[in-house]
């Protein structure tokens, strides 16, 4: 019999204390959810503990919820949102990334560089500000005026992701398409963009769940109820000023609002670590 050969290096000791802190990291997120859904299943004179179960449980808060005509039409206005705000962010930044990184001089440079900087700027200090040129181009209550909104603050990340994969495409491509006669556009969209899947695909699902999750500007932009959000729908249900809030039932809104959300990253979490890590090493 061979015998076994213990290791000796520095990662051969089981380091369980690894193990009880994920746990335990596990548990404070998901506590929130659980309280969420444990307060949506109860009926609103049951006030005992949030951690313990309902006494009765009650389906009647997601019945009332889907029968809303608010729910549909936060799902609507949100899903508008999305598709205008992932196809103006994806769009502009990879086109924005292909020309930065293909132009090597002193303006793309200084480009990039500012490019990095309004990254770090978070939007709550350009809040006043943005607020008042929404105001001054009447885009205040529109879908649209939102999605520019959000689209130009999701643009410099993105494009920053695009250009360490659009550097490493030999530049080989871009003459040889040339010399078939493609223009600058028709290279972009045929030789480079396929190229691109991973990194697209992963700005893909961040700019989607970051619109879909939105909050502070559509609070702020959006006044009109008919443009409303799911999350400002959510919002809503935990504002009810007429007579005694019902928290089962705002719960119940809450977990259906989320839930698409939580179904995209659950099938497609895969595909947004591999983008990361194909990122990382470019």
């Amino acid at each position: 019999m061979k015998a076994k050969v213990k290791s000796t290096g520095p990662n051969s000791k089981p380091v369980w204390w690894c193990y009880i802190v994920s746990v335990l990291l596990i548990l404070i997120y998901l506590l929130p959810i659980y309280i969420m859904l444990n307060l949506s299943f109860r009926t609103i004179q049951d006030i005992g503990s949030k951690l313990a179960l309902p006494e009765v449980w009650n389906f009647q808060n997601y019945i009332e919820v889907f029968s809303s005509g608010d729910l549909w039409l936060g799902f609507k206005n949100s899903i508008v949102l999305m598709v205008e705000t992932v196809v103006l962010e994806i769009g502009l930044s990879a086109l924005g990334a292909y020309g930065l990184a293909r132009s090597r001089n002193r303006l793309s440079n200084s480009l990039q560089g500012i490019s990095m900087a309004v990254m770090m700027i978070p939007g709550t200090a350009l809040l006043v500000g943005t607020y008042s040129l929404m105001v001054k181009f009447g885009m205040t209550n529109t879908l649209y005026g939102l999605a520019l909104l959000s689209a130009a603050g999701g643009i410099p990340a993105t494009m920053f992701m695009y250009m360490n994969f659009v550097v490493s495409i030999p530049t080989a491509l871009d003459e040889a398409a040339a010399i078939d006669g493609a223009g600058v556009l028709r290279t972009f969209v045929q030789i480079i963009m396929p190229q691109l899947k991973a990194v697209t695909i992963t700005r893909i699902i961040m700019s989607a769940t970051g619109s879909w999750n939105n909050y502070m500007m559509p609070m702020y932009l959006l006044q009109n109820k008919s443009k409303f959000t799911i999350i400002l729908v959510i919002k809503s249900a935990f504002n009810r000023t007429n007579g005694v809030g019902n928290m089962p039932k705002a719960c119940a809104t809450c977990a259906i609002g989320l839930l698409p959300v939580i179904v995209l990253y659950l099938f497609l979490q895969k595909y947004i670590i591999e983008g990361q890590i194909d990122s990382s090493v470019k």
